[in-house]
């Protein structure tokens, strides 16, 4: 199954101190990034990157069940500040099948 990933940073605000951000970045940030290439050369992130002028990623990832998509999510360094949407995605081909066999259902019924 593929999946559409959105991982959008989410500002911590006054909580969060200036010079924790060069931790952030070398803790979070920087093993996120080398984590997610990493499945894109082993074939599991399909394509993807960041939105530019954002602190938002998009991907399209392969899982073949939604715990293991959970598992990998989870594991990105930058899980517990990203907030993070899922849509599962369908392959054009199988859409296409499916309104064919709907036209004709529609064109049965009106016989």
């Amino acid at each position: 199954m593929q999946f559409l990933v959105t991982m959008e940073y989410v500002e911590p605000g006054p909580l969060f101190a200036p010079q924790q951000l060069g931790q952030m970045v070398a803790e979070m940030i920087l093993p996120s990034f080398d984590l997610l290439a990493n499945l894109q050369a082993e074939g599991k992130v399909l394509a993807g990157g960041v939105l530019v002028g954002t602190r938002t990623a998009s991907f399209v990832i392969e899982a073949a069940t939604h715990d293991e998509l959970d598992q990998l999510l989870e594991g990105l360094p930058w899980w517990g500040v990203m907030k993070t949407t899922v849509a599962p995605l369908q392959a054009f081909a199988q859409r296409a099948a499916n309104d064919r066999a709907l036209m004709e259902r529609i064109k049965a019924s009106a016989q």
